[in-house]
C-alpha cells in the first residue's frame, strides 16, 4: 500500500509539469528563451518522478526488474541537472541582456559525468550483475552511493545560496527603478528555490538519522518529504500562475544605472534636485501606481542615471523608497482629515499611488511607527 501511495505523488507531479509545460508553450512572447529554460527544468523534475514511478509501481519494476534493468538508472544523472537548470532560468529572467554563453556548459558538467557514469556501468556489468546491486537498495555499491550522494547535496545547497544571492541582488535593483514591484520582484521564484530547500533538507535529516541510528526505518520522515514535495510542487504552479507576468513578458525592461565615471558637479547636482522637488510637489507623479525611473526622469528633464545618483546621494534613498514616502505623506494626509472615515484604508492606499494593502501597511509602518488603522484613529482622536 506504502508504494502505491508513493506512486500516486509521482504520477500526480509528473502530470503537474506536463501540464505546466503546454501552459509555458502556449505562452508566445519576449520570454520564449526563459520559459523554454523552465520546461526543461520540469522535464528534468518529471524524468526524477518517473524514476520513482518504476521504483514503486511493484508490477511495473518486477517486469523492468526481469526484462532490462538497465532502466531503473536512466533517471540517475537527472538529478544533477534540475539545480543547474533553475539557476539558468533565473539568470534568464532577472537579467535583460541574458545570452547563453559557452561558459555555462560548464555547469553541466556533473549531469554529463553520471550520463557516462551510467553508460560504463551498463557496459561493466551483466543484467544478472545490475540485479544484484539493485536487490540491495541502491543502485551503486555502498561507497559509491554515499560519495554521490554527498556530491549531490553539496551541488544542491551551493545551487541554492548562488540563486538566492542573485534573486537579492535582483530585488535592490528593481527599486532603483521602480515604484512597485510587488508583480515584477520574482517572489515566486524566492519560493520556488526555498521550497526545494525545504524538501531536500528533510531528505538530508532522514538520511542522517538513518546513518545515526542503527533501528531507525525512516519511513515517517520520508512520507513526510514526499508529501512536503508534492505540496510545494502544487503551490508553485499555483503562484507561477497568479505571477504571469514572469511567463508572458514585461513591456518594460529592468535598467541597468550605472553613474558616470565623474560624479555630478555640485552646481548640477543643486539644480537637478531642486527640478526634483518642484516636479514632485506641483505635478505629484508618485500617484501613478507604476510610475518608473525613466518616466520621472523624462517628467524632470533629467537622464535616468543622473536621476539615480541624485536619489542615493542627496536624499539617500532608492527610487522606490523615495517615491514611496511621498505616496505615504499623501496618504497620512488624507487619513488626518477630519471626514478621513468616508473612505476605506483601501480606497486611500489606490488614490495614493500604491497598489497593493501589504505593500502600504508595510511602507507605513516603517515611516510612522504604526499601521494606517492606528494613525487615523490616533489624529482624530
Amino acid at each position: 500500500m506504502w508504494h502505491n501511495i508513493k506512486t500516486i505523488f509521482h504520477l500526480i507531479i509528473i502530470f503537474q509539469c506536463f501540464f505546466f509545460s503546454f501552459y509555458l508553450l502556449t505562452q508566445k512572447n519576449n520570454k520564449r528563451q526563459s520559459n523554454n529554460i523552465l520546461i526543461v527544468f520540469l522535464f528534468t523534475i518529471a524524468v526524477t518522478e518517473i524514476g520513482g514511478v518504476l521504483s514503486h509501481f511493484q508490477e511495473l519494476r518486477n517486469i523492468i526488474f526481469s526484462a532490462s534493468p538497465q532502466l531503473f538508472y536512466i533517471d540517475f544523472p537527472f538529478r544533477y541537472l534540475y539545480m543547474p537548470v533553475l539557476f539558468m532560468y533565473i539568470l534568464s529572467v532577472t537579467k535583460s541582456d541574458f545570452r547563453f554563453r559557452k561558459v555555462y556548459l560548464f555547469h553541466f558538467i556533473p549531469f554529463v559525468f553520471f550520463c557516462i557514469l551510467v553508460l560504463y556501468k551498463f557496459l561493466l556489468n551483466s543484467a544478472d550483475t545490475l540485479r544484484e546491486i539493485l536487490e540491495t537498495g541502491n543502485r551503486f555499491t555502498s561507497p559509491e552511493s554515499d560519495i554521490f550522494y554527498i556530491l549531490d547535496n553539496v551541488q544542491f545547497y551551493s545551487y541554492v545560496i548562488a540563486s538566492l544571492i542573485i534573486l537579492k541582488k535582483y530585488r535592490i535593483e528593481i527599486k532603483n527603478v521602480y515604484s512597485s514591484i510587488e508583480h515584477i520582484n520574482l517572489s515566486w521564484l524566492t519560493f520556488v528555490v526555498l521550497g526545494l530547500t525545504g524538501w531536500k533538507s528533510l531528505r538530508l535529516l532522514n538520511y542522517i538519522l538513518w546513518l545515526a541510528l542503527t533501528d531507525y526505518s525512516g519511513w515517517i520522515l520520508y512520507i513526510v518529504a514526499e508529501v512536503a514535495f508534492l505540496t510545494f510542487i502544487s503551490i508553485m504552479f499555483l503562484k507561477g500562475l497568479k505571477q504571469p507576468v514572469i511567463f508572458s513578458g514585461s513591456s518594460k525592461n529592468q535598467a541597468k544605472l550605472k553613474y558616470e565615471k565623474t560624479l555630478l558637479a555640485d552646481v548640477v547636482k543643486d539644480d537637478y534636485k531642486d527640478k526634483l522637488i518642484r516636479q514632485i510637489k506641483s505635478e505629484k507623479p508618485y500617484l501613478e501606481p507604476s510610475l518608473s525611473l525613466d518616466e520621472l526622469a523624462e517628467k524632470v528633464s533629467i537622464p535616468p542615471h543622473h536621476l539615480s545618483q541624485i536619489l542615493n546621494t542627496c536624499f539617500n534613498q532608492n527610487f522606490f523608497d523615495f517615491i514611496n514616502s511621498y505616496r505615504i505623506k499623501e496618504s497620512e494626509k488624507l487619513l488626518s482629515e477630519q471626514n478621513s472615515y468616508r473612505k476605506t484604508v483601501l480606497e486611500i492606499l489606490y488614490e495614493t499611488g500604491f497598489n497593493s494593502k501589504s505593500v502600504f501597511n508595510t511602507a507605513f509602518k516603517k515611516h510612522t511607527g504604526m499601521t494606517p488603522t492606528q494613525f487615523r484613529n490616533l489624529q482624530n482622536s
